[in-house]
């Protein structure tokens, strides 16, 4: 199984990149683009490696397009793709300790057993109505 893929509309837009929960390389490794909005990044150190205490600066930064990274914590779920024009274009199977991050399009999930997930995007969140168009 491919550890890290990018699955892409027939336009040839990223429309989510998957991480298999067997993902791992030496160092600091972003799955995302520097472009991106929203930037994962997954590292592996060795023992008695650090990273210097810091903090992020403040900028100005103007987001048009909200992303998300969801990680799978326990179970089995089915992700539903969906194309700018909201066309279903393909499904994937997650299981636990698999990531995917949403960078454009939509998408569903059809649980497939009891699942816990953790989501991450941008803020500040809206509510529902405000923040979602439901794809019918």
């Amino acid at each position: 199984m491919v550890e890290v893929s990018k699955i892409k509309s027939k336009d040839g837009k990223i429309i989510a990149i998957v991480v298999r929960k067997d993902f791992k390389k030496e160092g600091v490794n972003f799955i995302s683009d520097p472009d991106f909005p929203l930037q994962l990044g997954i590292s592996n150190y060795k023992k008695n490696e650090e990273i210097k205490a810091h903090f992020h600066i403040e900028n100005d930064i103007k987001i048009n397009k909200i992303q998300e990274i969801v990680y799978i914590k326990k179970g089995k779920t089915l992700v539903n793709l969906y194309n700018k024009d909201g066309c279903n274009f393909k499904s994937i199977e997650l299981t636990t300790g698999d990531i995917i991050f949403f960078v454009e399009g939509g998408h569903g999930f059809n649980m497939l057993e009891e699942t816990d997930i953790i989501e991450v995007k941008q803020g500040p969140y809206f509510g529902r109505d405000k923040d979602k168009r439901l794809i019918e």
